[in-house]
């Protein structure tokens, strides 16, 4: 149980790296209605996640920019309207409760570097593959992974103005996201369907590095952390 001075503050009052965050997916996502079809494949040719290209040395030479920021840039890419809602509701829904336990810098290097780390994990299982990887399910599900590390933690449970989950919410939705993205894998051999081309791969990579260096973030909660006035 939450201690009785536990402030919970609505999620919807998201930090402002959040809604900047929100609002640069948004918008990059629109580009459809001012982009022609040749445009639109160059912004998937150059700025999804395509690891075949990792494998060819002399793109290295010719599309060494590209290459290096594809693994940033993809996850600002959406396929649909669908793939884009659910994303931003993610990160309004579990970026503002990790957000408000850190610094503007802090979160914005966990969200990209989630993004590279489980886009590099996708990578180990599809080395050569030519379809791009996009969205930004990737990086949610390291903020994710952070998110339930420090609900788990007893140590850093300890600021009342800044929540996070229950401890038995954490363990029990930390297995729900693994249990279901290793049924989409089981799925996907079973059947030798790709299931609409979701990246279970990226999702639990993602997701395990964030459990893993989401304490290294977080910057509330810490055992001799002042609390606030009159509380």
């Amino acid at each position: 149980m939450p201690p009785k001075n536990t402030i919970y503050q609505p999620v919807l009052r998201a930090p402002n790296i959040i809604r900047l965050l929100a609002a640069l997916t948004i918008l990059v996502h629109f580009r459809g209605i001012f982009l022609t079809g040749v445009q639109e494949n160059f912004v998937l040719r150059y700025f999804a996640f395509i690891p075949e290209r990792f494998q060819s040395p002399e793109l290295w030479h010719y599309e060494s920019i590209t290459l290096a920021l594809s693994p940033v840039t993809y996850a600002y890419i959406h396929s649909d309207m669908y793939h884009l809602l659910l994303n931003v509701f993610f990160l309004l829904a579990f970026g503002t409760a990790v957000a408000r336990r850190m610094s503007l810098i802090k979160f914005l290097v966990l969200y990209v570097s989630s993004g590279i780390f489980s886009a590099f994990f996708w990578m180990g299982f599809n080395p050569h593959e030519i379809a791009p990887l996009i969205g930004s399910s990737g990086a949610l599900s390291g903020i994710l992974g952070a998110l339930v590390h420090i609900s788990i933690a007893p140590k850093f449970q300890t600021d009342p103005c800044h929540p996070i989950m229950p401890k038995r919410v954490a363990v029990l939705f930390s297995i729900f996201w693994v249990g279901t993205n290793l049924i989409f894998w089981l799925f996907e051999v079973m059947i030798l369907s790709e299931l609409g081309n979701i990246a279970w791969e990226a999702h639990i990579g993602g997701f395990i590095f964030g459990f893993l260096v989401g304490r290294t973030f977080d910057g509330r909660g810490l055992p001799n952390a002042p609390m606030p006035p009159g509380h």
